[in-house]
Protein backbone atom coordinates (compact mmCIF):
# COMPACT_ATOMS: atom_id res chain seq x y z
CA UNK A 1 0.00 0.00 0.00
CA UNK A 2 1.30 3.58 -0.70
CA UNK A 3 2.29 5.52 1.89
CA UNK A 4 1.70 8.94 1.82
CA UNK A 5 3.41 11.32 4.10
CA UNK A 6 2.20 13.71 6.87
CA UNK A 7 3.05 17.07 7.41
CA UNK A 8 4.08 16.26 10.91
CA UNK A 9 6.89 13.68 9.69
CA UNK A 10 9.24 16.70 9.26
CA UNK A 11 8.65 18.21 12.83
CA UNK A 12 9.26 14.64 14.34
CA UNK A 13 12.52 13.86 12.43
CA UNK A 14 15.02 16.31 14.11
CA UNK A 15 13.98 14.99 17.40
CA UNK A 16 14.93 11.40 16.68
CA UNK A 17 18.62 12.67 17.63
CA UNK A 18 17.92 13.51 21.53
CA UNK A 19 17.73 11.56 23.72
CA UNK A 20 14.06 12.84 25.30
CA UNK A 21 11.32 10.31 24.97
CA UNK A 22 8.84 11.16 21.34
CA UNK A 23 4.61 11.31 22.54
CA UNK A 24 2.45 11.53 19.37
CA UNK A 25 -1.14 11.77 20.42
CA UNK A 26 -4.06 12.02 17.98
CA UNK A 27 -7.65 9.98 17.96
CA UNK A 28 -7.92 6.26 16.73
CA UNK A 29 -6.93 5.68 12.74
CA UNK A 30 -5.72 9.16 12.58
CA UNK A 31 -2.78 7.81 11.14
CA UNK A 32 -0.12 6.97 13.98
CA UNK A 33 0.87 3.67 13.55
CA UNK A 34 1.52 4.25 9.55
CA UNK A 35 3.02 7.32 10.99
CA UNK A 36 5.71 5.06 12.97
CA UNK A 37 5.31 2.76 9.68
CA UNK A 38 7.22 5.67 7.95
CA UNK A 39 9.53 6.71 10.44
CA UNK A 40 10.71 3.42 10.84
CA UNK A 41 11.21 3.07 7.00
CA UNK A 42 13.01 6.29 7.04
CA UNK A 43 15.54 5.09 9.80
CA UNK A 44 15.99 1.68 8.94
CA UNK A 45 14.33 -1.36 9.87
CA UNK A 46 17.69 -2.80 11.81
CA UNK A 47 17.96 -0.15 14.14
CA UNK A 48 14.00 -0.21 14.64
CA UNK A 49 11.71 -2.24 17.16
CA UNK A 50 7.74 -1.98 16.68
CA UNK A 51 5.91 -3.40 19.76
CA UNK A 52 2.28 -4.37 20.09
CA UNK A 53 1.16 -3.30 23.52
CA UNK A 54 -2.02 -5.32 23.26
CA UNK A 55 0.17 -8.95 23.50
CA UNK A 56 -0.37 -9.89 26.89
CA UNK A 57 3.36 -10.83 27.33
CA UNK A 58 4.80 -7.80 26.85
CA UNK A 59 2.02 -5.35 29.11
CA UNK A 60 3.70 -7.78 31.52
CA UNK A 61 7.31 -7.39 30.67
CA UNK A 62 6.19 -3.46 30.90
CA UNK A 63 4.41 -3.75 34.39
CA UNK A 64 7.45 -5.09 36.23
CA UNK A 65 9.55 -2.22 35.53
CA UNK A 66 12.81 -1.11 34.59
CA UNK A 67 14.93 -3.95 34.48
CA UNK A 68 12.61 -6.86 33.06
CA UNK A 69 11.74 -3.88 30.26
CA UNK A 70 15.20 -3.73 29.79
CA UNK A 71 15.47 -7.32 29.58
CA UNK A 72 12.44 -7.96 26.80
CA UNK A 73 14.12 -4.65 24.51
CA UNK A 74 17.62 -6.13 24.24
CA UNK A 75 16.02 -9.58 23.79
CA UNK A 76 13.95 -8.66 20.79
CA UNK A 77 15.87 -5.28 19.37
CA UNK A 78 17.35 -6.38 15.94
CA UNK A 79 21.14 -5.50 16.88
CA UNK A 80 23.25 -5.88 19.58
CA UNK A 81 25.25 -2.93 18.86
CA UNK A 82 23.95 1.05 18.30
CA UNK A 83 20.77 2.92 19.09
CA UNK A 84 17.50 1.13 18.90
CA UNK A 85 14.35 3.22 18.56
CA UNK A 86 11.47 1.78 20.23
CA UNK A 87 8.44 2.53 18.80
CA UNK A 88 4.96 1.58 21.05
CA UNK A 89 2.27 1.96 20.06
CA UNK A 90 -1.12 2.67 21.95
CA UNK A 91 0.81 3.89 25.15
CA UNK A 92 -2.33 4.01 26.99
CA UNK A 93 -3.04 0.07 27.43
CA UNK A 94 -0.12 0.11 29.61
CA UNK A 95 -0.38 1.25 33.60
CA UNK A 96 1.74 4.07 34.69
CA UNK A 97 4.89 4.00 32.62
CA UNK A 98 6.48 7.29 33.98
CA UNK A 99 8.67 6.13 35.95
CA UNK A 100 9.98 3.38 33.53
CA UNK A 101 10.15 6.33 30.69
CA UNK A 102 12.74 8.28 33.56
CA UNK A 103 14.93 5.97 34.05
CA UNK A 104 15.48 4.81 30.00
CA UNK A 105 15.88 8.32 29.19
CA UNK A 106 17.89 9.25 32.12
CA UNK A 107 20.00 6.15 31.96
CA UNK A 108 19.64 4.20 28.97
CA UNK A 109 19.27 7.16 26.26
CA UNK A 110 21.83 6.00 24.11
CA UNK A 111 20.69 2.74 24.33
CA UNK A 112 17.28 3.23 23.27
CA UNK A 113 15.21 5.67 21.74
CA UNK A 114 11.49 5.98 22.90
CA UNK A 115 8.62 6.85 20.47
CA UNK A 116 5.44 6.70 21.92
CA UNK A 117 1.57 6.93 20.22
CA UNK A 118 -1.53 7.39 22.42
CA UNK A 119 -5.26 7.88 21.82
CA UNK A 120 -5.35 11.63 24.08
CA UNK A 121 -2.98 14.10 24.99
CA UNK A 122 -4.43 13.76 28.52
CA UNK A 123 -2.58 10.16 29.13
CA UNK A 124 0.22 11.98 30.67
CA UNK A 125 -1.78 14.25 33.56
CA UNK A 126 -4.37 11.11 33.87
CA UNK A 127 -1.78 7.92 34.35
CA UNK A 128 1.37 8.82 34.64
CA UNK A 129 2.36 10.26 38.26
CA UNK A 130 5.28 12.03 37.05
CA UNK A 131 4.97 14.72 34.61
CA UNK A 132 8.42 13.99 32.87
CA UNK A 133 9.28 17.70 32.69
CA UNK A 134 12.74 18.06 30.27
CA UNK A 135 12.42 14.47 29.58
CA UNK A 136 9.69 14.02 26.81
CA UNK A 137 8.99 15.99 23.13
CA UNK A 138 4.86 15.81 22.77
CA UNK A 139 3.25 15.61 18.89
CA UNK A 140 -0.66 15.46 17.68
CA UNK A 141 -1.39 14.24 15.24
CA UNK A 142 -4.97 14.76 13.61
CA UNK A 143 -6.95 13.93 10.64
CA UNK A 144 -5.81 15.09 7.49
CA UNK A 145 -5.18 18.81 6.66
CA UNK A 146 -7.13 19.87 3.34
CA UNK A 147 -3.58 19.51 1.60
CA UNK A 148 -2.62 16.42 2.93
CA UNK A 149 -6.32 15.46 1.94
CA UNK A 150 -5.13 16.21 -1.65
CA UNK A 151 -2.42 15.06 -1.67
CA UNK A 152 -3.77 11.28 -0.53
CA UNK A 153 -6.26 11.91 -3.39
CA UNK A 154 -3.41 12.45 -5.91
CA UNK A 155 -3.90 16.22 -6.41
CA UNK A 156 -0.60 17.55 -5.62
CA UNK A 157 -0.54 20.18 -8.20
CA UNK A 158 -3.81 21.56 -6.76
CA UNK A 159 -2.03 21.79 -3.20
CA UNK A 160 1.01 23.54 -5.03
CA UNK A 161 -1.44 26.35 -6.31
CA UNK A 162 -3.09 26.34 -3.12
CA UNK A 163 -0.20 27.06 -1.25
CA UNK A 164 1.91 29.27 -3.66
CA UNK A 165 -0.35 30.49 -6.49
CA UNK A 166 -4.24 30.44 -5.59
CA UNK A 167 -5.48 33.21 -8.15
CA UNK A 168 -3.58 31.92 -11.31
CA UNK A 169 -6.34 28.28 -11.22
CA UNK A 170 -8.52 28.28 -14.23
CA UNK A 171 -12.36 28.06 -13.45
CA UNK A 172 -12.70 24.57 -13.92
CA UNK A 173 -9.71 23.61 -11.52
CA UNK A 174 -11.52 25.83 -8.59
CA UNK A 175 -14.99 24.02 -9.15
CA UNK A 176 -13.13 20.93 -9.04
CA UNK A 177 -11.45 22.15 -5.56
CA UNK A 178 -15.08 22.99 -4.30
CA UNK A 179 -15.90 19.71 -5.15
CA UNK A 180 -13.10 18.06 -3.24
CA UNK A 181 -13.69 20.53 -0.40
CA UNK A 182 -17.40 19.49 -0.25
CA UNK A 183 -16.45 15.70 0.22
CA UNK A 184 -13.83 17.17 3.23
CA UNK A 185 -16.66 18.34 4.95
CA UNK A 186 -19.56 15.76 4.26
CA UNK A 187 -17.20 12.95 5.17
CA UNK A 188 -13.91 13.98 7.08
CA UNK A 189 -10.65 13.09 6.82
CA UNK A 190 -9.44 9.78 8.51
CA UNK A 191 -6.53 8.76 6.11
CA UNK A 192 -8.87 5.25 5.36
CA UNK A 193 -11.76 6.77 4.80
CA UNK A 194 -10.37 8.99 2.37
CA UNK A 195 -8.48 6.32 0.35
CA UNK A 196 -12.48 4.27 0.61
CA UNK A 197 -14.21 5.51 -2.62
CA UNK A 198 -17.26 4.14 -2.12
CA UNK A 199 -19.76 6.67 -0.19
CA UNK A 200 -21.55 3.33 1.57
CA UNK A 201 -17.57 2.25 2.72
CA UNK A 202 -17.48 5.60 4.44
CA UNK A 203 -20.54 5.98 6.20
CA UNK A 204 -19.44 2.42 7.11
CA UNK A 205 -16.18 3.85 8.97
CA UNK A 206 -17.14 6.75 10.40
CA UNK A 207 -20.06 4.69 12.15
CA UNK A 208 -17.29 2.02 12.90
CA UNK A 209 -14.77 4.56 14.63
CA UNK A 210 -17.68 6.65 16.40
CA UNK A 211 -19.28 3.44 17.67
CA UNK A 212 -16.52 0.92 18.32
CA UNK A 213 -13.42 3.51 19.01
CA UNK A 214 -13.66 6.88 20.14
CA UNK A 215 -16.59 6.36 22.42
CA UNK A 216 -14.99 3.15 23.95
CA UNK A 217 -11.48 4.59 24.55
CA UNK A 218 -13.45 8.08 26.34
CA UNK A 219 -15.22 5.01 28.78
CA UNK A 220 -11.59 3.67 29.38
CA UNK A 221 -9.49 5.70 29.57
CA UNK A 222 -11.71 8.38 31.93
CA UNK A 223 -14.10 6.00 33.67
CA UNK A 224 -16.77 8.08 32.47
CA UNK A 225 -19.73 6.86 34.58
CA UNK A 226 -22.51 9.01 33.09
CA UNK A 227 -21.92 8.14 29.28
CA UNK A 228 -25.70 8.49 28.36
CA UNK A 229 -25.13 12.45 29.32
CA UNK A 230 -22.06 12.22 27.53
CA UNK A 231 -23.40 10.89 24.34
CA UNK A 232 -26.01 13.81 24.57
CA UNK A 233 -23.59 16.33 24.70
CA UNK A 234 -21.37 15.07 21.64
CA UNK A 235 -24.49 15.57 19.81
CA UNK A 236 -25.89 18.71 21.33
CA UNK A 237 -22.29 19.73 20.35
CA UNK A 238 -22.73 18.49 16.63
CA UNK A 239 -26.28 20.20 16.09
CA UNK A 240 -24.95 23.91 17.34
CA UNK A 241 -21.15 24.10 15.25
CA UNK A 242 -20.40 27.42 15.49
CA UNK A 243 -22.37 28.86 17.95
CA UNK A 244 -22.21 30.51 21.18
CA UNK A 245 -22.62 28.03 24.07
CA UNK A 246 -23.59 28.89 27.29
CA UNK A 247 -22.47 26.51 29.62
CA UNK A 248 -25.04 27.23 32.58
CA UNK A 249 -27.88 26.42 29.75
CA UNK A 250 -25.83 23.50 28.12
CA UNK A 251 -25.64 22.00 31.95
CA UNK A 252 -29.13 22.07 31.98
CA UNK A 253 -30.05 20.75 28.61
CA UNK A 254 -27.41 17.82 29.32
CA UNK A 255 -28.00 17.39 32.78
CA UNK A 256 -24.69 17.59 34.20
CA UNK A 257 -23.36 19.36 37.04
CA UNK A 258 -21.22 22.29 35.88
CA UNK A 259 -18.56 21.42 37.07
CA UNK A 260 -18.75 17.76 35.65
CA UNK A 261 -19.88 19.15 32.56
CA UNK A 262 -16.67 21.50 32.51
CA UNK A 263 -14.81 18.16 32.89
CA UNK A 264 -16.03 16.53 30.07
CA UNK A 265 -15.95 19.57 27.55
CA UNK A 266 -12.14 19.49 28.44
CA UNK A 267 -12.54 15.33 27.69
CA UNK A 268 -13.92 15.83 24.41
CA UNK A 269 -11.23 18.35 23.57
CA UNK A 270 -7.97 16.34 24.66
CA UNK A 271 -9.43 13.46 23.24
CA UNK A 272 -9.37 15.04 19.85
CA UNK A 273 -13.12 14.94 18.96
CA UNK A 274 -13.96 19.19 19.60
CA UNK A 275 -12.06 22.42 19.93
CA UNK A 276 -13.05 25.16 22.24
CA UNK A 277 -13.22 28.18 20.42
CA UNK A 278 -12.64 31.47 23.22
CA UNK A 279 -14.16 34.87 22.01
CA UNK A 280 -11.37 37.80 21.31
CA UNK A 281 -11.99 40.91 23.60
CA UNK A 282 -9.89 43.68 24.97
CA UNK A 283 -10.96 46.27 26.78
CA UNK A 284 -13.98 47.64 24.88
CA UNK A 285 -17.02 47.40 26.81
CA UNK A 286 -19.19 46.20 24.44
CA UNK A 287 -16.80 43.09 23.82
CA UNK A 288 -18.24 41.37 27.27
CA UNK A 289 -19.65 38.31 25.92
CA UNK A 290 -17.62 35.54 27.09
CA UNK A 291 -19.16 32.64 25.96
CA UNK A 292 -16.89 29.78 23.76
CA UNK A 293 -17.95 28.37 20.27
CA UNK A 294 -17.53 24.57 19.81
CA UNK A 295 -15.93 23.10 16.50
CA UNK A 296 -15.49 19.73 15.59
CA UNK A 297 -11.82 18.33 14.70
CA UNK A 298 -13.45 16.22 11.82
CA UNK A 299 -16.83 17.16 10.51
CA UNK A 300 -17.56 13.28 9.23
CA UNK A 301 -17.58 12.64 12.54
CA UNK A 302 -20.50 15.31 13.68
CA UNK A 303 -22.06 14.46 10.23
CA UNK A 304 -22.49 10.58 11.28
CA UNK A 305 -23.64 12.26 14.70
CA UNK A 306 -26.80 13.51 13.24
CA UNK A 307 -26.64 10.98 10.70
CA UNK A 308 -27.05 13.72 7.65
CA UNK A 309 -25.15 12.60 4.43
CA UNK A 310 -26.64 14.84 2.44
CA UNK A 311 -24.92 17.45 -0.61
CA UNK A 312 -23.86 20.67 1.33
CA UNK A 313 -26.72 22.66 -1.46
CA UNK A 314 -29.83 20.91 0.07
CA UNK A 315 -28.70 21.58 4.20
CA UNK A 316 -29.58 24.62 6.32
CA UNK A 317 -26.35 23.76 8.36
CA UNK A 318 -24.01 24.13 5.12
CA UNK A 319 -22.80 27.40 6.51
CA UNK A 320 -21.75 26.21 9.92
CA UNK A 321 -20.17 23.14 8.01
CA UNK A 322 -18.49 25.51 6.23
CA UNK A 323 -17.70 27.65 8.94
CA UNK A 324 -16.26 24.43 10.78
CA UNK A 325 -13.77 23.50 7.68
CA UNK A 326 -12.30 27.06 7.45
CA UNK A 327 -11.73 26.76 11.40
CA UNK A 328 -9.46 23.42 10.69
CA UNK A 329 -7.81 25.29 7.91
CA UNK A 330 -6.75 27.92 10.04
CA UNK A 331 -6.29 25.27 12.45
CA UNK A 332 -3.96 23.61 10.91
CA UNK A 333 -1.87 26.04 9.51
CA UNK A 334 -1.51 28.15 12.41
CA UNK A 335 1.85 27.63 14.90
CA UNK A 336 2.15 27.57 18.79
CA UNK A 337 2.48 31.34 18.59
CA UNK A 338 -1.10 31.69 16.78
CA UNK A 339 -4.48 32.52 18.71
CA UNK A 340 -7.43 31.55 16.75
CA UNK A 341 -11.09 33.20 18.59
CA UNK A 342 -13.84 34.71 17.29
CA UNK A 343 -15.35 38.88 17.84
CA UNK A 344 -19.05 39.39 18.93
CA UNK A 345 -20.43 42.66 20.57
CA UNK A 346 -23.68 43.03 22.69
CA UNK A 347 -25.64 44.26 19.93
CA UNK A 348 -24.77 40.72 18.17
CA UNK A 349 -22.09 42.17 15.38
CA UNK A 350 -19.68 39.10 14.54
CA UNK A 351 -17.16 38.39 12.60
CA UNK A 352 -16.49 34.24 12.41
CA UNK A 353 -12.27 34.46 13.11
CA UNK A 354 -10.05 36.54 14.60
CA UNK A 355 -6.57 35.45 14.14
CA UNK A 356 -3.46 36.85 16.21
CA UNK A 357 -0.34 36.17 15.96
CA UNK A 358 2.44 39.02 17.42
CA UNK A 359 1.24 42.05 16.97
CA UNK A 360 -0.35 40.93 13.59
CA UNK A 361 -4.20 40.61 14.01
CA UNK A 362 -6.58 39.03 10.71
CA UNK A 363 -10.00 38.34 10.62
CA UNK A 364 -11.99 36.34 8.37
CA UNK A 365 -15.53 36.08 7.61
CA UNK A 366 -16.93 32.81 5.92
CA UNK A 367 -19.87 32.86 3.03
CA UNK A 368 -20.93 30.13 1.92
CA UNK A 369 -22.17 31.50 -1.48
CA UNK A 370 -20.90 34.67 -1.59
CA UNK A 371 -22.48 38.34 0.36
CA UNK A 372 -21.38 41.20 2.29
CA UNK A 373 -20.65 41.10 5.96
CA UNK A 374 -22.51 44.01 8.30
CA UNK A 375 -20.08 43.66 11.23
CA UNK A 376 -16.88 44.34 9.41
CA UNK A 377 -17.16 48.30 9.76
CA UNK A 378 -17.88 47.88 13.41
CA UNK A 379 -14.91 45.45 13.49
CA UNK A 380 -12.96 47.67 11.82
CA UNK A 381 -13.61 50.63 14.00
CA UNK A 382 -12.70 49.01 16.97
CA UNK A 383 -9.39 47.72 16.00
CA UNK A 384 -8.53 49.28 12.26
CA UNK A 385 -4.81 48.03 11.99
CA UNK A 386 -6.58 44.25 11.52
CA UNK A 387 -6.32 43.15 8.13
CA UNK A 388 -9.63 41.39 6.78
CA UNK A 389 -10.33 38.32 4.54
CA UNK A 390 -14.06 36.75 3.02
CA UNK A 391 -13.81 33.46 2.45
CA UNK A 392 -16.30 32.31 0.00
CA UNK A 393 -17.02 28.52 -0.84
CA UNK A 394 -19.45 28.46 -3.69
CA UNK A 395 -19.88 31.43 -5.66
CA UNK A 396 -19.89 31.66 -9.82
CA UNK A 397 -17.83 34.55 -9.26
CA UNK A 398 -15.57 33.76 -6.99
CA UNK A 399 -11.56 33.33 -7.34
CA UNK A 400 -9.40 30.54 -6.02
CA UNK A 401 -7.35 33.27 -4.00
CA UNK A 402 -10.67 34.12 -2.39
CA UNK A 403 -11.40 30.87 -1.78
CA UNK A 404 -8.05 29.18 -0.37
CA UNK A 405 -5.38 32.21 -0.16
CA UNK A 406 -6.07 33.36 3.09
CA UNK A 407 -4.15 30.25 4.13
CA UNK A 408 -0.94 32.33 3.04
CA UNK A 409 -2.02 34.96 5.66
CA UNK A 410 -0.85 32.91 8.52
Amino acid sequence: MKLYPRNLFDQILPKLDGKEAIFIFGARQCGKTTLLRQLMHELGEAKSLYIDIEYPETQTAFRKGISEVLKYLRYHRKSGTGRTFVFIDEVQYISDLSQTIKLLVDHHADEFKLVMTGSSSALIKHQFRESLVGRKHIFELYPLSFDEFLRFKEEGSLTEYILTSPEALPVSEIKRLAALAEEYILFGSFPKLVLTPETDGKRAILLDLVSSSLIKDLKHLFQIEKMDNLNHLIRYLAVNIGREISLNALATEVGLHRETLSNYLMILEESYIIKILKPFYSNLSTELRKSPKVYFVDTGIRNVLLPNFNGLESRVDRGSLFENFVYLNLFHTADPFTEIRYWRTRNKQEVDFVVKRENVLRAYECKFSGGKSVSWRAFLNAYPQAERRTVVLNNADQTANEMYGWQKLL
